[in-house]
This record gives structure tokens, C-alpha cells and sequence, in this order.
């Protein structure tokens, strides 16, 4: 065979076919190559989206924008690009139909996904149930040596041992990972913090990073976050600064065009206006119950057993937060959850026998309760319900075990087919009372079990029997059934028992910031930017805390409690008045409307 000496470039098909009719090639041999070349890369060409007809049967629709994001992500960025969908729009499917099908065209061997430790558990679910895909959660640092597919949660994972001056889960940085997807991805727009150091130094081929606001007022936050995903695509920081800040300001952009064209190659957006999605409201209605005079005589003789006389067997006072956080809810939750957290005191020997011995008359007194005014009220919501509706559902949240049951027993005589969603079931018992619950059932009762990764927008009526303190749960609950697909306007029912702190606490969550026109994934962004979604001294959300320290201060003093909740809403309503602002701004370059 003779020798082949390749001068020529590969070009594109007519170059080929022109230098053919002008017999340009030097030999037969290089137009074989070039012909062949030409086909292997007209196969390895991304045309279609291959797995989603083995998946589509899982999804609950079929959205043009997700496969459509899918396949430009896969075919013309090759899998690493910033999906900057707006809020609401199913990122999380987009990032499954790609991970899906990377595995099914072989491109990876394993990847790894890291979320906020809220959305860990609802990744691995949709993933298990939409692409049959099997995620291991990881916790513990020796669980990376056999990781192949993984999920963790990045703050659980980015912590930095700062004596042996290393991450506790440096093993993730041993790994490389044919695709990382990291979620909620405006968490890394700052260079200096843990998060970003921790994914920087992972070793990944492909990178998908999602987020709906990749910089808020800061173009600084943007450079940040794309040089986290592609070094040097908007080149050096001062290049960055020189080129795309007018006058070094960080808030206004200079040569928008330019930084739009920039943005295209690495990044997917879609707007919702561009979307066939139809967005239904959240109408709030909060529920005010009235108590006896029975009634609230117990519920102040109980808060001032745990503000005042609440001591333990040595005669030290217990701790605040723990009362609150532990039992104090449970007694504005139901008659028959405040009698479980009485009943306990009373037998515990923990306690102080003056302490046991007020729990005990205080459960005595509800056991002689003719009427429970909270749970009348609930009926009376519900009658009405389907008295407007008889083909209505309905979704109805508390946070105990107890008052599930309780809520349950009372409604049976409205000869209503319930159905109950407690911890401890599996996937397949999960499954069973979701389609029972769509299918037959009329009522669907649960515990926060129930309000993480299950979708139940065929569902438009929700009672909040009883509110937890942090409203990122409260979402959690609203964002079951404001899905896409729900059909109809939400009626949002919260119960908020009069003269109590739930009636405030109630006030705050419904009306300032889980209703408010807000899009499903919006409160999470804002209580980011104002730094209340992090963990306080103890271990739950800052925003939760703030709550219970101002009842600890007011010393059960219901006016002193109402203006320090007043003192958070204005918090509150500043940071979303901040992030209304800061979108307009970043849509201005992120949509090319500057």
C-alpha cells in the first residue's frame, strides 16, 4: 500500500464534494479517509432525544421545552452548560432526561449529583420513579469508594476540616465523574465560600449546573459561576471587568450584546412566557378558631407550665427552644397531641414532680372538654368543600402522627373515602395510596412524609390543619399541588387558633410569604439572599429560630410576639421588594432585554 501523506484539513461536506468535481485530491486514499470521516461524524451526531420513548410513559407530561432543552444541551454543548430556566419550569426533569440518556448512548459510566439536603430525597425518587434510574444517597465518607451513580448533599459534604486543612469528604476529589450535575447552583456564585472551593475541585468530563438566577445585581456572581463551569470562557477577571463592567460597576453590564452571545454558548434559558405552562393561583384563606373559654384556659395554663414552671428533677429550668420546638406546637396542633405531650411529662421521671403533677390536671381538663373547636372547624371547611364541589379532593397536612389519626376518626362519619400517608411506608406503599388518592379516595391526610417529591396537582384544595414554623416547609406542602398540569386555582386553608402565637405565626408564612404571588421555587431564593435558610445554633433554618427566640423573649406576652413577627415581615418583604428588582436587572442579560 502506499504511502499517505495528509495535507488536507477536513471540511464540511461540500468543500468534499467540490474538490471531487475539480479532482483537487491527491490521491484516493485521502478521499476514502475524508468520506469515512465525514460518516463517523454524521453518526455521532445528536438528533434525538433516543431514550424518551422508554420514559415519556413516566413523566406526567410531555413538555416540549424539557426534551428540547435536553437535546441543544446534549448536541451543541455537549453536556456541560448552565440550564438557566426560570423558576417552575421542571429543571430537575430536563437534567433526567440528559442524564437518562447520556447512560443510554454510553457516553458515562457514573455521575454524581449534588443538591440541597431538602431535595436529596426527592431527587433519588424522581429519578427512580420518572427515568428508573438507582441513586445512593451519600452520608458517610467511605460510602464514595463504591459510589458509581451518587446524589449527597452539598452542605452536608463541603464541610472543611480546617485542622487537617482538608475536606471530611475529600474522596469525592479522588473520583472522576463522567457528569456532575450540582442543583440550585446559585448557592456557588461566590468564589471565596467552601461550596464553590468543594465543587471546583471535583474532576468531571461533563457539567450541568442549574439554577434559575445565575447572578442578582452582581455581575461579578455570574463571572463566579461560569468560571466554575468553563474556565476562561469569559476570560480573566480583569478581562471580565474591563470588557463587560460599565466603569467597573458590577450592577450594570457594559457591551450586553456581546456578554448575551457569550452566555448562549455555555447556557439554556427559557422564560415561562415562551412555555405552554399554565400557572393557576394560590388563594389563601386562613381560618380563625375561636376558643372556648375551657379551651383557652388550658392552652395558657400549658404555656405557662413551659415558661415558667417546666424544670427538671434537679430543679433547672429546661431549655427553651426545645419546649418550643418539641411540644409547644403540638398544643395549638390538636387536643389530642397536646394530651400525648402531657401525658409523657407526667410519667417521665426527668421531670421535677411539681412539673408532672400540673401535666397531669392540665390533661385532666382536656379529658373534660365537651367541645374541641379547632377540629369542628375543620369539618365545617370541609362540608363546605363539598357542598360547592362534590368532585373535589382534598390534601390535609399536620405535623403529628397523632392528630392524623385524631383528623381521620372525625371525618369518618362525613362517609368520605380516606386515605392516610405516614412515615415509614416504602416506595411501592407510597405508590399504592398516591394512585388511591387520585383514583378513589376523596381526602388524602399526612405528615411532612407527604410533602417532599410527591406530585398531586390533580388536587386543587389544601388544609393546613396545623403550620409548621419554617415556611420552606410550608412550600413544601403548597408545592405538592402547585405542579405543572394543576388545572385549577389552589385554595390554600390554614387554621390559626385566635389569641394564640399560631395566629401570627400563621399570618406571617400564608400571607407574607408563601402566598404572595410568588412562583413555586421563588421563597427558597429569597430566604437565600437574606441568609435565613441556613442552619442556626439549633440545627434548624434561621427564619425558624427567629421565630421561636421572639416567643421566648415575649414571655407568652402575645403583643411583644406580634411586633417582633411585624419586625420579620418587614425583613421579609425587603428581600423580596430586593429580589423582584434584582430579576428585572438579571433578565436584562441573562433574555437580552437591556
Amino acid at each position: 500500500m502506499a504511502n499517505i501523506l495528509i495535507k488536507e484539513s477536513f471540511q464540511d461536506e461540500d468543500a468534499i464534494f467540490e474538490k471531487i468535481d475539480k479532482k483537487e485530491f491527491e490521491s484516493k486514499e485521502i478521499l476514502k479517509l475524508r468520506v469515512d470521516a465525514e460518516e463517523v461524524s454524521q453518526d455521532n451526531e445528536i438528533r434525538e432525544i433516543l431514550s424518551y420513548e422508554s420514559i415519556k410513559k413516566n413523566l406526567d407530561y410531555d413538555l416540549p421545552h424539557q426534551r428540547n432543552g435536553a437535546l441543544k444541551i446534549l448536541r451543541d454543548l455537549n453536556g456541560t452548560a448552565l440550564l438557566a430556566d426560570e423558576v417552575g419550569l421542571g429543571k430537575t426533569i430536563t437534567a433526567g432526561i440528559i442524564l437518562r440518556e447520556c447512560i443510554e448512548r454510553g457516553f458515562i459510566k457514573n455521575a454524581l449529583i449534588l443538591a440541597p439536603p431538602s431535595l436529596v430525597d426527592q431527587w433519588v425518587a424522581e429519578l427512580k420513579s420518572k427515568f428508573e434510574l438507582d441513586f445512593k444517597i451519600i452520608e458517610d465518607e467511605s460510602e464514595w469508594e463504591n459510589a458509581k451513580f451518587a446524589i449527597a448533599s452539598l452542605d452536608r459534604v463541603k464541610i472543611f476540616d480546617s485542622n487537617a486543612k482538608k475536606f471530611r469528604h475529600s474522596k469525592a476529589h479522588d473520583l472522576s465523574w463522567d457528569l456532575l450535575i450540582v442543583d440550585e447552583a446559585h448557592k456557588l456564585k461566590d468564589k471565596n465560600t467552601v461550596r464553590w472551593r468543594f465543587v471546583d475541585k471535583i474532576q468531571k468530563k461533563r457539567f450541568l449546573i442549574l439554577t434559575a438566577t445565575p447572578f442578582q445585581n452582581d455581575l461579578l456572581e455570574l463571572y463566579n459561576l461560569l468560571h466554575l463551569l468553563k474556565k476562561g470562557h469569559l476570560g480573566t477577571l480583569n478581562e471580565f471587568r474591563t470588557r463587560f463592567l460599565y466603569k467597573g460597576n458590577k450592577r450594570y453590564p457594559l457591551n450586553p450584546r456581546d456578554l448575551k452571545h457569550k452566555l448562549d454558548e455555555v447556557m439554556v434559558r427559557r422564560r415561562r412566557d415562551e412555555t405552554n405552562v399554565d400557572y393557576k393561583k394560590r388563594q389563601a384563606k386562613i381560618i380563625s378558631v375561636e376558643l372556648t373559654p375551657e379551651e383557652y384556659n388550658i392552652y395558657e395554663r400549658t404555656c405557662d407550665l413551659l415558661k415558667t414552671k417546666y424544670f427538671s428533677a434537679a430543679g433547672s429550668e429546661i431549655n427553651g427552644r426545645l419546649i418550643i420546638f418539641a411540644i409547644l406546637p403540638k398544643v395549638t396542633s390538636s387536643s389530642r397531641s397536646a394530651m400525648e405531650s402531657l401525658d409523657r411529662i407526667s410519667k417521665d421521671e426527668k421531670y421535677h414532680d411539681s412539673t408532672r403533677e400540673i401535666a397531669k390536671s392540665i390533661m385532666e381538663d382536656y379529658k373534660k372538654l365537651k367541645k374541641d373547636s379547632k377540629i369542628e372547624k375543620l369539618v365545617e371547611i370541609v362540608r363546605d368543600i363539598y357542598k360547592e364541589d362534590k368532585e373535589a379532593k382534598i390534601l390535609i397536612y399536620t405535623r403529628h402522627p397523632s392528630t392524623l389519626e385524631y383528623i381521620a376518626e372525625t371525618l369518618q362519619p362525613l362517609n368520605l373515602k380516606i386515605v392516610k400517608f405516614l412515615g415509614g411506608l416504602d416506595r411501592e406503599g407510597k405508590t399504592e395510596i398516591i394512585k388511591e388518592f387520585k383514583e378513589k379516595a376523596q381526602v388524602m391526610i399526612s405528615t411532612e412524609t407527604g410533602s417532599e417529591g410527591l406530585n398531586f396537582q390533580f388536587c386543587n384544595n389544601l388544609i393546613n390543619y396545623d403550620l409548621p414554623w419554617n415556611p420552606m416547609a410550608v412550600e413544601q406542602r403548597i408545592g405538592r399541588i402547585d405542579r405543572i398540569g394543576q388545572k385549577k386555582d389552589m385554595n390554600i386553608y390554614s387554621l390559626a387558633t385566635k389569641r394564640t402565637m399560631e395566629e401570627h405565626v400563621v399570618d406571617l408564612i400564608i400571607n407574607k410569604m408563601c402566598c404572595i404571588g410568588l412562583v413555586i421555587g421563588e421563597l427558597p431564593i429569597i430566604l437565600f439572599n437574606l441568609g435565613l435558610d441556613e442552619r442556626g445554633i439549633g440545627g434548624i433554618p434561621k427564619i425558624e429560630e427567629m421565630l421561636m427566640n421572639a416567643f421566648i423573649d415575649s414571655k407568652n406576652n402575645l403583643d411583644i410576639f406580634a411586633s417582633d413577627v411585624n419586625k420579620i415581615a418587614k425583613i421579609i418583604e425587603e428581600g423580596i421588594a430586593q429580589y423582584t428588582e434584582a430579576k428585572e436587572t438579571s433578565s436584562g442579560v441573562l433574555d437580552g432585554k437591556s
